[in-house]
């Protein structure tokens, strides 16, 4: 004999434990309530994670420039106390610059114009195109500031890389008033012999190549010994420079009058990475927004003494050189 079997309709509901009738889905005001309850936990931990996502970039920053600074101490140590080639002209010379390359354009991010050597690591991975590049591993990463956002198609030599988009590859850029230079470009002639004078800072006075190793007027340093009436740790060696203006591997400060010709970067809530001649790393906050752009850089007056514009133009100058003659800037 068949047993009949009840469908569910002829059931009646399902029933709870509590004998009441079970729902198989939410109500459209409960699923409301849901959303609005996780948009709410979202607009209260999103300002959180940016915060520490920031704090990262600050950590991850400090740690690259403190690499680069060591790699030039063992440069330094290889190379009887000289700091690496420094001359403000972004050759390509095997031997005659830190490392070289222009990375300007990109800006804002994603725009397609832009230099080749910006998404190039090449630049920093070649001994001969970096000299310091064989005391980090030749890796590209320390180079580049976590906050730079420009982006663009590789032109490395890596054939497998071909048509990929990458990061920009450097945001760092060295004191102009620290490197060393050859005696030939020093003169005013092509690369040729060892860089070991110091370099002329060529920014410093704000009228390009009036200062001079040695006569000044404001002080250049080409080996680690020559902080002998400052200190070290008062004089940056690199910096994360801000992205409307980087181009070649030297960023220039004008220490005569407050005037910029290139601008640290302030993607670090208003701060800006920096290594010094001593050794350590740090972030520096701004005053004011002198060195944020939003196209690219050209001189610029940071305003009228006093105000918090000249405060960190006056911090920079004074960090990146001192006068020969008076011990301070201008």
């Amino acid at each position: 004999m068949k047993r009949i079997v009840s469908s569910p309709r002829e059931r009646g509901p399902r029933k709870g434990l509590s004998g009441s009738p079970c729902r198989d889905a939410f109500t459209l005001i409960e699923l409301l309530v849901v959303i609005a309850i996780i948009a709410i936990l979202a607009a209260m931990l999103l300002p959180s994670l940016a915060k520490a996502k920031m704090k990262a970039q600050r950590v991850q920053c400090m740690n690259n420039e403190n690499q680069l600074i060591k790699s030039m101490v063992m440069y330094g140590g290889d190379n009887n106390d000289l700091f690496p080639p420094n001359p403000d002209d972004g050759n390509t010379d095997p031997g005659y610059e830190w490392v070289a390359g222009d990375v300007s354009g990109g800006m804002p991010a994603g725009n397609a114009n832009f230099s080749a050597d910006m998404t190039n690591p090449n630049n920093l991975t070649d001994p001969a195109l970096c000299v310091i590049a064989i005391y980090l591993g030749k890796s590209p990463a320390v180079f580049k500031c976590p906050a730079d956002p420009r982006y663009g198609l590789y032109h490395g030599p890596d054939s497998a890389l071909t048509g990929t988009i990458i990061p920009a590859v450097r945001s760092v850029s060295m004191n102009q008033g620290v490197g060393t230079i050859d005696a030939s470009w020093g003169a005013g002639g092509g690369h040729t012999g060892r860089p070991t004078l110091p370099t002329n800072g060529p920014w410093l006075t704000g009228s390009h190549g009036v200062n001079k190793a040695g006569s000044g007027p404001y002080a250049t340093f080409g080996r680690f010994g020559d902080f002998g009436f400052c200190s070290a740790a008062m004089v940056f060696t690199t910096v994360d420079e801000n992205p409307w203006s980087i181009n070649d591997a030297g960023l220039a400060v004008i220490a005569g009058a407050p005037e910029a010709v290139d601008f640290p970067s302030d993607f670090h809530a208003n701060g800006c990475g920096f290594a010094f001649a001593d050794g350590h790393s740090e972030v520096h906050g701004w005053k004011s927004h002198f060195f944020h752009l939003v196209a690219d850089a050209s001189e610029k007056q940071a305003g009228a003494v006093g105000t918090l514009n000249y405060a960190d133009w006056y911090w920079t100058a004074s960090h990146a050189t001192k006068n020969l003659r008076t011990g301070n800037v201008p």
